[in-house]
Formats: structure tokens, C-alpha cells, sequence
């Protein structure tokens, strides 16, 4: 299975602060939940195809999630394995 795991800024919570401060410099890339979260790809396609699907399928997400700032397209068996990431838009260093 290829699927695209999409990603959205997180609020910058402090950790540990009482009560809760946020700064801008604790916002960082952190997976979409639920079903907006992951977008299912047809494995059948190259690279190319499927980034351009995924930028599309972002593209129309934007809409109600105005926070998307990107995604990894990601093969593995099911969902809850790490899998192999094939193509991300998301910078290690961010996470």
C-alpha cells in the first residue's frame, strides 16, 4: 500500500508550563489525525504521478485545513508499520 501521511503545525505548547503558554518557536510539522490525516495512492503509478496527486489532494484540503504545511508519500504493508518513505516535503530537522 502507498499512501500520503499529510502534516500541520502543531499550537507551540510549552511543555510542562501551568498554565499553558505557547511560543512561536515550539511549532513544529506533526501528523494530521483522523481520515483527512492520510490520502491512499495507487501504488500502480510513479513518483511523479503521486506527488502530483498528493499536491492536489492538499491543494483541495487547504480549503478547511488551512494549516497543512506537508506530507510524506509513504509504502508499508498497513498503517501502523513504519514503512518506507519515498518522498516527503517535510524536513527531518523540522520534526
Amino acid at each position: 500500500m502507498t499512501y500520503v501521511q499529510f502534516y500541520h503545525n502543531s499550537t507551540g505548547y510549552i511543555a510542562g508550563s501551568i498554565p499553558p503558554q505557547f511560543s512561536d518557536e515550539n511549532i513544529k510539522p506533526i501528523e494530521m489525525c483522523g481520515t483527512d490525516g492520510v490520502f491512499i495512492l495507487d501504488g500502480r503509478n510513479n513518483i511523479d504521478t503521486m506527488v502530483f496527486d498528493a499536491e492536489k489532494r492538499m491543494s483541495k484540503m487547504r480549503m478547511i485545513h488551512p494549516d497543512i504545511c506537508g506530507y510524506k508519500i509513504i509504502k508499508a504493508q498497513k498503517f501502523s508499520d513504519i514503512g518506507t518513505i519515498l518522498f516527503s516535503t517535510i524536513k527531518n530537522e523540522q520534526l
